[in-house]
């Protein structure tokens, strides 16, 4: 339940609250009251004055969390009330968190940055052999959608050549199918409508069934991720909006609690009907995304008929599926 604005009365009667809090340390009912109250505030307090968005609120009044109590004993009365005095410690000690967040998501990044993801000696490998690096093996700031018809081709016209090395996930025949050019040419396409999965999952164990050049599949795969930004961010912003209606819905639920005209009820409940239709329907709409490109999409970007792209889906699941272990002996430990 939002205590902000508070009118003059009930800023008055509030630094009324504190200094009976002060005056009766014993008193534990008195002091959870004046407890909540600044936790409240806290909370609300950031939003109010402009200074941090409403998704940093909680964790802002974590950040405060251990000096409430410094803060209900030190407050004065005089020509600041409480209100006022927490307004100025929200404003100070937003610039410190503030601060701690910036240094926190640039230690993060640094972090990434300094795990590579290939490994810098061969030597760390347990059993003696080369590792395959897992991940893209290429520089996001080189890749160009542009580029990605020519990778493709690239990739097709290049000689199939025998794995180097066999995978206990790949069969010989398997292998032996995809060397072909044709279903080399289909594969390519499907993986081209989820190259963020493949790229990161299955890239070694898929240069090797389709004998194509590591480094040359995983850069046509990161060049074909470019498209799926636009999807990310999308995404993002209705996850955003979805938690927005969720702490939205615990405030009306908090609000229903402490109410009892029946008038405001009324308008509560009616209200948080609506904020839950809106949230459910956010949900469903994140949960319908899929982060993957369109036959559509992907037609257009290779410059291929989409039925290309329609037919290639169809043939690639079904030789698939017939390699699928799916039989009931199939017994994992």
């Amino acid at each position: 339940m939002r205590i902000l604005p508070l009118c003059e009365t009930a800023s008055l009667a509030l630094d009324r609250l504190v200094m009976s809090c002060q005056n009766q340390p014993s008193n534990a009912e008195l002091y959870q009251t004046v407890h909540e109250k600044t936790q409240q505030l806290l909370y609300e307090l950031p939003s109010h004055l402009h200074v941090l968005d409403e998704e940093e609120c909680a964790s802002f009044l974590f950040f405060c969390w251990d000096a409430i109590d410094h803060y209900i004993t030190t407050f004065r009365t005089g020509r600041l009330s409480y209100l006022g005095y927490l307004s100025q410690v929200v404003r100070q000690r937003s610039r410190y968190y503030i601060a701690q967040q910036r240094e926190r998501a640039h230690k993060e990044r640094l972090l990434i940055k300094s795990q590579p993801y290939a490994y810098d000696d061969d030597s760390s490998s347990m059993t003696g052999e080369s590792e395959y690096p897992y991940g893209p093996s290429c520089d996001p700031a080189t890749l160009d959608i542009e580029n990605l018809p020519a990778l493709f081709n690239q990739l097709l016209t290049s000689e199939a050549r025998p794995p180097e090395r066999s995978s206990p996930a790949i069969s010989e025949q398997l292998q032996a199918l995809f060397l072909k050019e044709t279903n080399r040419r289909r594969l390519l396409i499907v993986l081209t409508l989820c190259p963020d999965m493949a790229n990161t999952h299955l890239l070694d164990e898929l240069s090797l069934l389709l004998g194509v050049d590591r480094t040359c599949l995983s850069t046509y795969l990161a060049t074909a991720e470019i498209l799926l930004e636009k999807k990310r961010h999308c995404r993002e912003e209705f996850e955003a909006v979805s938690n927005r209606h969720f702490r939205r819905l615990l405030e009306i639920e908090a609000q229903i609690d402490g109410e009892t005209e029946e008038e405001e009820l009324e308008r509560l409940r009616a209200l948080r009907e609506w904020t839950a239709g809106v949230y459910k329907a956010k949900v469903t709409k994140i949960r319908e995304q899929e982060m993957a490109l369109t036959h559509n999409e992907a037609s257009r970007i290779l410059g291929i008929p989409k039925g290309t792209v329609d037919s290639s889906v169809y043939y690639i699941r079904r030789l698939l599926q017939s390699y699928m272990d799916e039989t009931g002996g199939n017994e994992y430990p």
